[in-house]
């Protein structure tokens, strides 16, 4: 019932009853949430969480909205399950049901295996069929089936009314199932290769769940979340290579049928042409590319929880990147002047290096034979610099040693090692944006345009949309651009905290393997559109061509290779595009003029930790990334 449920257009979700449902899980339980988690629900949530802690052998209890459930850390077998069941029976019942889909990653998988079993199935019933003599539906219903798939006026209205899961669905289960009843096993072949594809990049995504979900069982707060209301997209996302040639081929593929019907007289003729000349052959392969790339991103330690907005990719024109995603939160040093003579660079460098908290430079520190503290008055000490630092953004820090100001130290904010291979990927693709108020950081890399940061970046991207862009947003913390954006990259902290409203979540690795692929994605579009041109125009001349008996046939022959090309073709792409290798990147902080202290600190280490059991640590993180 959860399945069907999962995939039901909106209008009829809320009719479907849905089991509430207890799992286990790493580290405790999962009990499904149908209202609580949703927007608006923190008071509810809090005192659900509460609750759940009074309970004898519960030490954690998490809502989250995006998962639909609450995470219950206990051992299950210590714990009373029937009484937790009701508590949050009680408690959820009192909210009103929420409407999003909760994202659940085994159940995509349990679907992709449902409809890969259904499609071989239907290839073996389809020649049982033929060998028993059965009466064949005919070859117009998937054909037409097909038509209003590949039409994008049609569809886009179809996803607004029903949503996109349930489209999709619809689509697939109405055209297998007329498929298998025309008894033509050639186009379910085809099916059952889309259906492959789908299941391995579900079951890469369930692999990637379950990995996190351990990470997630070690964390406390790690499941927190309620999720964030999203407004609907103010318009139709603009269309792409494959959009943009439908728009023309579906009229063309009906004109086609109804010109050659009058013509030639001839319905199986006419029928030929229109399965030839339909455009279907373009999205398989954009199709085959995103499932490709959906696992490379998986083996970079991303975990993708939407995979159809990868779908978009071949129409992405805009890239946001919020300045707390490509920044580390610290600060470091950029400029060093000496305002005393005789001073050794290295050694003044290495002592502002033991003496600035450079996670919080404006702290008076003082050393042994010096102080560090702002400087007020950047015009007085340095004349000439001042309005270069002041353009660069940089915090004027002072040295001072028996009352006398010896040196300024110029600060910016700290770019992480990874920011630069982003921001220059991103621009190899399509326009950049800086999401944030740093003009100074948007100068040092070289980005043009700013835009609002935090909780108004969610109305800069509606905007844009508005305006007729699609966006891709890479951030670490701004729920509301996650949220709208079309592609929301959430880049995870070195916490390993989950930013739970993006479409895919990993470090600024997987953040660069998905910009890398946008213009990728552009290219097999457009091979596909050509694929699946000059497979319209062969089968339209074989059908006109050859006997009227077998033109059926040859147009169908003709398509269903063209699609299996098209997998190949995608496939091939996303492979070459997930072996984009993790740009070879050194941390420029001079650890020869750095303290001990720091040099720990920085590693995210200590002098305490045996180097064993460091080493055994970074091997670990290093397997799951590469998982």
């Amino acid at each position: 019932m959860t399945l069907l449920r999962g995939v039901l257009p909106d209008p009829l979700r809320g009719a479907v009853p849905c089991p509430r449902r207890l799992a286990t899980c790493p580290g405790g339980l999962h009990i499904d949430l149908h209202g609580i988690g949703g927007p608006g629900t923190e008071t509810a949530a809090g005192r659900l969480e509460e609750m759940l802690l009074e309970q004898p052998g519960v030490d954690r209890a998490e809502v989250n909205g995006r998962l639909g459930c609450v995470f219950v850390g206990c051992d299950p077998d210590e714990v009373d399950q029937d009484k937790l069941m009701a508590i949050v029976a009680e408690l959820d019942e009192q909210e009103e049901r929420a409407r999003h889909t909760p994202i659940r990653l085994a159940e995509e998988h349990v679907r992709a295996t449902i409809r890969l079993a259904a499609g071989v199935t239907g290839i073996g019933l389809a020649f049982a069929g033929r060998a028993a003599g059965l009466p064949r539906l005919t070859p117009a219903v998937p054909a037409l089936l097909h038509l209003a798939d590949s039409t994008p006026i049609l569809r886009e209205e179809l996803d607004r009314l029903l949503g996109r899961r349930a489209t999709n669905a619809l689509f697939t289960s109405a055209t297998m199932i007329t498929q298998t009843l025309t008894l033509r096993p050639v186009a379910l072949v085809v099916n059952a290769l889309v259906s492959a594809g789908h299941y391995v990049e579900a079951r890469a995504g369930r692999q990637a769940w379950e990995l996190l979900e351990e990470r997630l069982a070690q964390q406390a707060g790690a499941y927190r979340h309620i999720k964030t209301v999203a407004r609907p997209r103010p318009c139709h996302r603009p269309h792409g290579p494959i959009e943009r040639y439908a728009d023309v081929a579906s009229p063309a593929a009906a004109g086609g049928y109804a010109v050659t019907r009058v013509a030639t007289r001839s319905r199986q003729r006419a029928l030929a042409i229109l399965i030839s000349a339909t455009p279907t052959v373009a999205a398989v392969s954009r199709d085959a590319f995103a499932c490709a790339v959906s696992r490379a991103l998986g083996r970079r330690g991303s975990i993708v929880l939407e995979t159809e907005t990868l779908r978009h990719m071949d129409r992405v024109d805009t890239v946001i990147l919020d300045a707390d995603a490509i920044t580390t939160g610290s600060w470091t040093i950029d400029r060093l002047v000496s305002l005393s003579a005789g001073l050794d660079t290295g050694e003044l460098y290495a002592r502002c290096c033991s003496l600035i908290d450079f996670a919080d430079p404006s702290r008076t520190r003082t050393g042994e034979d010096a102080v560090v503290e702002p400087v007020a008055d950047l015009d007085k000490h340095l004349p000439a610099e001042a309005p270069e630092w002041r353009a660069r953004g940089l915090l004027p820090i002072g040295v001072t040693r028996e009352g006398r100001l010896v040196a300024v130290a110029g600060l910016a904010r700290e770019i992480d090692p990874m920011a630069e291979a982003v921001v220059d990927t991103a621009k190899a693709a399509t326009t950049v944006m800086l999401a944030g108020d740093d003009e100074a950081l948007a100068q040092r890399l070289a980005i043009e345009r700013l835009v609002p940061g935090g909780p108004e970046l969610g109305d800069a991207v509606v905007e844009l949309q508005s305006e007729g862009h699609c966006v891709v947003v890479v951030s670490r913390g701004s729920c509301q651009g996650l949220v709208h954006a079309d592609i929301g990259v959430g880049v995870m902290d070195q916490s390993g905290t989950v930013p739970w409203d993006a479409h895919v979540a990993g470090d600024l690795t997987g953040a660069h393997l998905l910009l890398s692929c946008l213009p990728r994605a552009v290219r097999v579009s457009r091979n596909g559109v050509r694929l699946g041109a000059a497979a319209a125009v062969v089968g339209g001349l074989l059908v006109i061509a050859g006997p009227e008996a077998t033109s059926l046939h040859r147009g169908q022959l003709v398509n269903a290779g063209a699609s299996v090309m098209a997998v190949a073709l995608g496939e091939w792409a996303g492979r070459s595009a997930g072996r984009v290798p993790i740009p070879s990147l050194a941390d420029t902080t001079p650890r020869n003029a750095t303290s001990a202290k720091d040099v720990l600190t920085r590693l995210h280490s200590s002098a305490h930790r045996s180097a064993q059991a460091e080493a055994v640590q970074r091997r670990g993180v290093k397997g799951q990334g590469g998982a």
